[in-house]
Formats: C-alpha cells, structure tokens, sequence
C-alpha cells in the first residue's frame, strides 16, 4: 500500500464528518501527496507532508493508547494528526542556491525548496481555517489541538501567547498532538540536505 493509499483509507475509515470528501478533493488538486514537509529540516524531500503525517497518526495513537485515562477519539486522532500541518500545501516551491560541494571545494547550483506564502497567517491557525473551510467546524480541542501543535517552536508562542498553556491544561488532545509531532519530526524522520 502506498502512502497515499493509506492516508485516504485511514481518512475513509476513521472521519465521518461532513466534508471530508471536499477536503480530499482539494488535496488531491494541490501538492499536499507531493510536497516536502519543510524546506531544510525533517522531510524535506518529495512526499515528506504526507509521510509526516501519517508518522504524526501513528505516534498519536500508540500516545493515546498509552493514556487510556484521557480519552480521544479515532475520529479526532486522525483530522488532527492528518490535517495538522494543511497549512504547507501549496507553500514550498522548488528554487537554487549556490552550495561549496565539500568533495571539489567549487561552488555548485543544488535545487532547494523555499517558502512562497499567499495567505500570511500563523502556522497552526491557518490549517485551522483551511480545515473549516471544508468540514464547517472543527470541535474546539481539535481547534487547539492543530492551533498549538508547535508548541513553543511557534512564532506567536514565543512572543507571549499564554494560550499554550491554558490550551494543553484544557484538552489532553492538544499534548498528544504535539508530543506525536515532535516524535515524527525529531525521531522518525530525517533530513536530505
């Protein structure tokens, strides 16, 4: 089973909301199968948003699992960890810069990704409004579950936002997103520089 495939048949088997199929529909038109999940960190290659994903789901259910005294459901798990990170599609493009090979010591064109933003809004609260556009409403700690995922690595959060903590203190659903987050990132992928 591809990536891909499995994606979907988790998304088909696990969310019954109103929308999914629209949301689907639009990723399928976007870059979201192809797309890297960063520019130069954790999967920054070709299908990297996709495989962090699923490595996202996987980590947050055996995380749930390993908290029975928090209950979440499938259905939450997989929009969360799925659709956490919505807000790169269509937001890398493929451009150059100039790199010293170490091998020669001459100076090499190497194909990157870099960031083309169209729609400027944080991290966490644009995959929020994307996901609303399709399914109508998200429940709230699935708000701030995706809204807060970065935990402190967030731009925002740095800057002052106490939302973090009030979020994590209000829904165990916003630490496991964050904890399955930081494992896919820092532990089960890697980058290709």
């Amino acid at each position: 089973m591809t990536n891909k495939e499995r994606f979907l048949e988790i998304c088909h088997t696990n969310i019954k909301r109103e929308g999914l199929d629209k949301v689907l529909d639009w990723l399928e038109k976007s870059d979201f199968f192809e797309a890297p999940a960063s520019t130069k960190f954790h999967g920054n290659y070709p299908g990297g948003l996709l495989e962090h994903s699923l490595n996202v789901y996987d980590c947050m259910k055996r995380v749930a699992k390993n908290y029975p005294e928090y209950p979440v459901t499938d259905e939450s798990i997989a929009i969360c960890a799925l659709f956490h990170d919505v807000c790169k599609v269509n937001f890398y493009q493929k451009g150059y810069r100039n790199v010293k090979d170490e091998a020669s010591g001459q100076w090499v064109k190497k194909e990157v990704y870099e960031i083309n933003e169209k729609f400027p809004i944080g991290h966490g609260e644009k995959s929020c409004i994307i996901l609303q556009w399709f399914f109508g409403r998200l429940e709230v700690p699935e708000l701030l579950a995706i809204r807060y995922h970065m935990g402190s690595f967030d731009a925002a959060v740095k800057g002052g936002d106490f939302g973090l903590s009030r979020a994590y203190e209000s829904t165990p659903l916003a630490v496991m997103l964050h904890m399955a987050d930081l494992e896919a990132s820092y532990l089960k992928e890697t980058s290709r520089n």
